[in-house]
């Protein structure tokens, strides 16, 4: 687990720093996206099925669908990002294309048509969702893409995601507020109409206005793989991404398996109707302080080591989280914080590690191909996110779930076993694969040095 950090150079290129403002513009459109995919994650099956009355087995069959939808849409956008020639670069012509049809998703899904039930609700609710998710992946796939593409420095891309996290847990926390008020509003419909509303909007101007000031890195055009077949197998073959994609997909599977079913929790196991918000307060503001020791951690410890420890601490967390019962507001409090200090380090230091991977597939390639690398991983975290709710519903549907009513002895196992012990044991899992991860600090200056020059030979021979 050792990783030996050399001292950077102030004169080393590759220690570049990017300007703050420059990180603040590039941050700020995921204020609106974070809050709106926030609450889709932690409320929607269950504003669903509770409010709405949507089945749960049918709600989450359209998640899952949706995400199914994510294994065409994400690898498409990154690998045509990738190929994108704009005056204004690749990526922020994706912005500007997903900016109107975020917003209108958003009010689509909190508030359909009071009049329509059954059938017709049930497509509204699909065909809303599966607007979400592709105005939601031709956003985020480009936009994380071009944050790989910022800083060329390995910490100093720590810092670039470092900020935008910070940015992302202010629109987390958002989310938490109008979800605490949403679930304590005497009319939820209402209440969710004037919210997504507000939201869409806010969603839409924030993108529009990322895509107008920022700029991109000009060198980085025509770099993207010619062929998608190729790109993606170069991310496959890769074996720091690998390891990334496993990691990723198993800390999903069973994070999001804790999300979809806290609200159940709250209401049914641990008897504090209405408190969801208050987990979600305490994890999401632990995780946004965090994130500057996260940043001055990973450059004196190596990020390898604290993203390991981070795990083996959120494992543990899951094991005591399948023991608390009715009445524990408190322990699951601490627990969630505890929860959040923890994904703090993922939040910053993982989106660092896939940049320097991309580097590292530079050095091997030649190319740039930010938005096929960040295509996968987001696949492979939204897919696990979309098995998880799936599983969740159809666990609910399974052992008796009855909405607004006392639960059954199966029902609320279901709900340890899936949101605790399942967990639990995919972490143990992604704890095996980190110990495998191979690219330190030295492989990617090594890596960053070969691309560099392989880049200026390119460069001299077609001079």
């Amino acid at each position: 687990m050792a990783e030996s950090e050399p001292t950077p150079s102030a004169s080393d290129p590759a220690e570049e720093r990017v300007p703050t403002p420059r990180i603040l513009v590039y941050s700020s459109p995921v204020l609106g996206v974070f809050m709106a995919g926030m609450l889709v994650s932690f409320y929607i099956l269950k504003f669903a099925t509770d409010v709405l009355l949507v089945g749960p087995a049918v709600m989450g069959a359209i998640l899952l669908g949706a995400r199914v939808w994510d294994a065409i849409s994400d690898p498409l956008v990154g690998w045509l990002s990738d190929r994108t020639r704009t005056r204004i670069g690749r990526r922020r012509p994706w912005f500007l294309a997903s900016a109107i049809p975020f917003g209108a998703s958003v009010v689509m899904l909190w508030s359909p048509p009071a009049d329509l039930e059954g059938g017709a609700l049930t497509v509204w609710v699909g065909a809303a969702v599966f607007l979400f998710y592709t105005a939601y992946t031709g956003f985020r796939v480009p936009h994380m893409a071009l944050g790989a593409e910022l800083s060329r420095g390995y910490h100093d891309r720590t810092r670039v995601f470092g900020i935008m996290q910070i940015v992302e847990s202010v629109g987390m926390l958002a989310a938490a507020g109008a979800l605490m008020m949403l679930e304590r509003s005497d009319d939820p419909r209402a209440f969710a109409r004037t919210l997504s509303v507000a939201m869409g909007m806010g969603g839409t101007v924030l993108i529009a206005v990322a895509a107008v000031f920022l700029r991109e890195r000009s060198e980085f055009q025509g770099r993207g793989g010619a062929n998608p077949w190729r790109a993606f197998g170069d991310v496959l073959r890769n074996p720091h991404s690998r390891i990334l994609i496993g990691v990723f997909f198993l800390e999903q599977l069973g994070f999001s398996a804790l999300v979809g079913l806290l609200p159940y929790l709250s209401d049914y196991v641990l008897k504090t109707p209405g408190s969801t918000a208050i987990y979600l307060f305490g994890a999401i503001g632990a995780g946004m302080v965090s994130i500057p020791l996260w940043i001055a951690i990973s450059r004196r410890f190596g990020k390898k080591r604290v993203w390991f420890w981070s795990i083996a601490v959120k494992t543990a967390l899951f094991a005591a989280l399948f023991f608390l019962g009715e009445g524990d507001l408190v322990p699951l409090t601490l627990v969630t914080i505890s929860f959040g200090l923890m994904n703090g380090c993922g939040s910053v230091v993982g989106p660092s590690l896939k940049a320097d991977v991309v580097d590292w597939d530079e050095a091997q390639t030649g190319e740039r191909k930010e938005g096929s690398y960040f295509a996968t991983w987001n696949f492979a975290q939204k897919g696990a996110g979309g098995v998880s709710i799936w599983a969740t519903g159809m666990m609910l549907a399974l052992t008796g779930f009855v909405p607004n009513a006392e639960q059954g002895e199966t029902t609320i196992l279901g709900m340890r076993l899936l949101a605790a012990a399942y967990p639990f044991v995919l972490h143990l899992g992604a704890l095996a694969l980190v110990t495998r991860f191979a690219l330190t600090e030295h492989a990617h200056r090594a890596a960053r040095a070969q691309a560099d020059a392989r880049q200026g030979s390119a460069t001299d021979g077609s001079a």
